[in-house]
């Protein structure tokens, strides 16, 4: 399950149309060092085949009045109990992220708001030939600094190279206490200020320098989409962006007092306690109804001491029902692969270890095809997501592909139609994570067969939604409807589980809408359910809860060494 280390990433994105080209990229910038995540945006456009990013010029002007002085004292604080969240904004020279670009300097000023170039500046700007002309931490430009851009302009706002003060439209989920947070990226077209590639992913509730952080770090994988539907001929659609106006020194101290209350709400009912994971199952005459699922018979399935169970996969064979799960033994803090057979009560039995890793796995999943089974394991922690071949059911496994590599890819889950076989899987494309968030962006990709060649779809991604992404399960078909489960990450990680339809899906297209939800209120004290499993008979749910940490401690005691 070891990744090859030489091989390149697999391409996330389908191929540009015939006839397209490039697109040539100007930047200008206000200085030569930059936060991270412009300086991420700019190596992205660079990396990508759908772009050129010709040169980076640098405009310094001067830097705008500071204002509100609550507002700077709050977020300097927030930022410093932020942790890795500050990576985002993090100093980083563009020489030495760029070193084949060219950096120069540009005489400019600031004429009405407008970001104008002196006679020379404007000369080299026409002779780079732009098609587009991206603008980081200087003014809107003028209409005639516009009209060099053959495709256009997107200019961020003023203060985008500030790390202190950009971004500050994203203290209002905190503010509103909004479970998901609006990303996408507002810029100035020469006309008006848009917001461009929305999308949706989970508030940070209890920090604005981590909210910040999860959308700018969204940021470069959203320019290299806008810019790739670019060079294939579409005009990317924006919303008028609305206008955000910063709290003021009353409104920043009842943020602060509501978000000392919120997290008092969050850790205090954690304290001595961690969270565990448990299944419940239940034979079914009559199989839930993904439209309005029902929950109320399921009961809990007896887990082995020193471990809890997560993920769980249903299979058939030769008239014996088993199941696979993650384990996660107390003792090592780290997933592993167990499989046990499920008597006639539906009770686990016999035990078995399948795979286990000095990296986490989990969310097996068994596939039958030309008359054998298959097994792909969620393995991102090392990058690679492969497919194995049963050499002896169910315990004995033999690697047979790898189907996704060099990504952070989670929960990858395959589907056959009987013509064409697809893969879905969240995946993280930012190189600067910050805490493992893989649940807003779900892929898909298409092969013959499932040993591959994999292809990217070319609607990725499908969807840039928290609310229901990320796979929790196998497809299935339900009156003839196509299910696909999916988690709901926006209130806590795996809080819910969301049924989906599935209304088009070949090799171009792509289509779904909401149908149902199980939430966690089929058992008192549930936290969150992620994976839903259904066999011949049975269905089975996983939940989350949390548990009296002396349990996870004596449990770490008792386990061999």
């Amino acid at each position: 399950m070891t990744p090859r280390a030489d091989a390149a990433p697999t391409p996330l994105y389908a191929p540009l149309p015939p006839g397209s080209r490039a697109l040539r990229v100007v930047a200008l910038v206000d200085r030569a060092v930059v936060p991270a995540w412009i300086a991420e945006a700019l190596a992205a456009l660079a990396a990508d085949d759908a772009c050129e990013l010709v040169a980076v010029l640098r405009a310094p002007l001067p830097a705008p009045p500071r204002r509100w002085r609550a507002i700077d004292a709050f977020v300097r604080v927030d930022a410093a109990l932020a942790g890795g969240a500050r990576k985002a904004t993090a100093p980083v020279a563009l020489r030495e992220r760029l070193p084949g670009v060219p950096l120069d300097d540009v005489g400019a000023c600031e004429e009405r708001g407008r970001l104008v170039l002196d006679e020379r500046g404007a000369a080299r700007v026409g002779a780079l030939d732009p098609d587009l002309l991206l603008g980081f931490g200087v003014p809107p430009p003028s209409a005639g600094l516009a009209a060099l851009g053959r495709r256009g302009s997107w200019f961020f706002e003023r203060d985008a190279t500030d790390a202190r003060r950009h971004g500050l439209r994203h203290l209002l989920p905190l503010q509103r206490a909004e479970a998901v947070s609006q990303g996408g990226i507002v810029v100035h077209d020469g006309r008006d200020w848009r917001w461009f590639g929305a999308d949706w992913s989970a508030t940070a509730q209890l920090s604005f320098a981590r909210n910040r952080a999860y959308q700018l770090l969204r940021v470069p994988a959203t320019l290299v989409r806008l810019l790739r539907r670019l060079a294939a001929g579409e005009v990317p659609a924006g919303d008028p962006a609305p206008v955000f106006a910063p709290p003021r020194a009353p409104g920043v101290a009842a943020l602060g007092v509501r978000l000392v209350a919120r997290a008092l709400r969050r850790h205090v009912p954690r304290l001595g306690r961690t969270e565990d994971w448990l299944l419940a199952a239940r034979r079914a005459g009559e199989p839930l109804d993904p439209a309005r699922p029902r929950t109320h018979d399921l009961h809990v399935l007896a887990t082995p001491p020193g471990r809890f169970w997560a993920d769980p996969s249903l299979v058939r064979h030769d008239g014996r029902d088993w199941l696979f799960v993650e384990e996660y033994p107390y003792a090592t803090r780290r997933g592993r692969i167990a499989v046990a057979e499920l008597d006639d009560a539906l009770a686990p039995v016999e035990v078995r270890t399948v795979f286990d890793e000095p990296w986490h796995l989990s969310y097996p999943l068994v596939y039958d095809w030309r008359g054998e089974f298959w097994l792909t394991v969620e393995s991102s922690a090392a990058r690679t997501f492969a497919l194995h071949r049963a050499i002896d059911f169910p315990v004995r496994w033999a690697f047979a592909a790898e189907l996704l590599r060099g990504r952070n890819a989670v929960d990858g889950t395959l589907h056959h139609d009987g013509t064409h076989w697809y893969l879905f899987a969240c995946i993280n494309e930012s190189p600067l994570d910050v805490d493992r968030r893989v649940w807003t962006d779900l892929f898909l990709f298409v092969a013959d067969t499932p040993l591959g060649p994999w292809r990217a779809h070319p609607a990725n991604p499908l969807l840039s939604d928290v609310r229901r992404a990320r796979p929790a399960g196998k497809l299935f078909v339900h009156d003839g409807r196509l299910i696909r489960p999916a988690q709901d990450c926006s209130v806590d990680y795996g809080y819910a589980v969301v049924f989906n339809e599935v209304l088009a899906l070949d090799p171009s297209r792509y289509e779904e809408r909401p149908l149902g939800r199980i939430d966690p209120d089929w058992l008192p004290g549930l936290r969150g359910c992620h994976t839903y499993t259904r066999g011949d008979g049975i269905e089975i749910v996983d939940g989350k809860r949390l548990v009296p940490r002396r349990r996870a401690r004596a449990a770490r005691a008792q386990e061999p060494s």
